[in-house]
């Protein structure tokens, strides 16, 4: 599902700076252009994910830069209470603003000039992506560049202010490289994971590489410039795709931008949900044959996804542990659900289901006995007491062991007319 959609918005990377997800994007100007056409950069604001609020607008006229219609990819980085925003110039150079009230801005231009100039590394100067390791030094670094035509993506660590490098620029190298552009870096189980355009990505246990190719993850047809980030701890990959990708012919040069949940597998491997592509995150249909446990919206710490078999469950639950799924549509009053668990523990436990929050009204509560062991899933009934239509729902567990169950998904029962 698209958010944001009818209004260009592109190239998204999305932070958590206050409690909130913030979108800092490109801007495709309109349809029917003969080529990308971008004249400024907006700043949009969430809490669901679903809703966006147009916070800023950044022009480049009060940048360096001037009038410009080439205002390509960007980024932003929280440090020493400020934000600092990062901004290609087409494929030539890359600057920085920097805003002491907000994300929200307003942003000015601290240097008056470039941070990335033409000709600082043997690759063009764009695409900016800046990462914050979690060391303790919480070091920042900023990639940029494209590997076609025999160039490579470049890195260098950033001084304290920002605005500075500390350090020569140095190449990444990847093995079996690929041909792209619209470099991003995260971190997951201490593994750096380099995607990039399209998709394709490769992983290393160093910032500077060498990093081993991986393949692709995302099938979506002309999935473009795409970053993950992490809310209410769950991970999500947010990418743009042409905004009437499936008409033909499409407009390539005028884009929207698309939101799924992603996953590990076991061996480092990144999937996303097919259904959820479609249909978007933060929302459900009581009709559907299952919702996934991995597809939460919001879960307590601690809680994690791990592969199984049969795709993926949730582990880490412990007393007063909780999962939330917003926007179940659809349910009919006095819904009957089924929840699919694992009890090894030896020990019942409870599971409330609450209306919006971990402290809203009970609907529904369920004792859960041993299911014969932490692989033995088993479906618990459920009747609740609610009203009908849509429903935010929360599960909230209470027991007494380390470890209380093991979640894979939930449905409802479908009552025949």
């Amino acid at each position: 599902m698209r958010i944001i959609p009818n209004q260009g918005v592109c190239d998204p990377h999305v932070h958590i700076f206050g409690g909130k997800a913030w979108l800092f994007s490109t801007h495709d100007r309109e349809p029917n252009n003969p080529c990308f056409r971008m004249d400024d950069w907006r700043i949009f604001s969430s809490d669901d994910l679903l809703n966006w609020k147009l916070e800023c607008t950044v022009h480049p006229e009060d940048t360096y830069l001037g009038k410009c219609e080439d205002c390509y990819a960007t980024d932003a980085a929280e440090r020493n209470g400020k934000i600092y925003f990062y901004f290609s110039e087409g494929q030539t150079s890359t600057g920085v603003m920097v805003s002491e009230n907000g994300p929200g801005g307003p942003y000015r231009d601290p240097l008056g000039k470039p941070l990335l100039p033409p000709g600082l590394a043997d690759t063009p100067s764009y695409d900016p992506t800046v990462f914050i390791d979690d060391d303790e030094a919480k070091t920042p670094y900023i990639l940029w560049g494209f590997t076609c035509y025999g160039k490579k993506y470049y890195i260098a660590r950033l001084n304290e202010d920002m605005i500075s490098l500390a350090e020569e620029p140095r190449e990444i190298e990847i093995e079996n490289t690929w041909p792209s552009d619209a470099s991003w870096v995260s971190k997951f189980g201490g593994v750096y994971y380099l995607s990039t355009h399209r998709s394709w990505y490769a992983t290393s246990d160093s910032i500077y590489g060498p990093y081993t190719y991986r393949g692709q993850f995302c099938f979506e047809p002309y999935c473009d410039h795409g970053t993950f980030f992490t809310y209410h701890n769950q991970t999500y990959y947010i990418y743009g795709v042409p905004e009437d990708y499936h008409e033909e012919p499409f407009d390539q040069f005028y884009r929207t931008t698309k939101l799924v949940y992603a996953h590990l597998r076991a061996n480092g491997e990144i999937v996303i949900d097919p259904l959820i592509q479609t249909a978007g995150v933060g929302q459900y249909e009581a009709s559907w044959d299952a919702i996934l446990g991995e597809w939460y919206f919001a879960a307590s710490d601690g809680i994690v996804k791990r592969e199984n078999k049969s795709g993926f469950e949730l582990r880490g639950i412990r007393d007063g542990a909780y999962l939330c799924y917003r926007n179940v549509n659809g349910m009919r009053q006095n819904a009957r659900m089924f929840l699919r668990v694992s009890n090894g523990s030896g020990r019942p436990c409870e599971i409330e289901v609450r209306e919006d929050s971990p402290f809203g009204p009970v609907l529904g509560c369920v004792r859960v006995g041993d299911t014969g062991g932490w692989d033995s899933f088993r479906e618990i009934p459920c009747q609740l007491e609610n009203t009908h239509g849509t429903h935010s729902l929360c599960f909230v567990f209470r027991g007494e062991a380390e470890e209380l169950v093991r979640f894979e998904d939930f449905r409802f029962e479908q009552i025949k007319p």
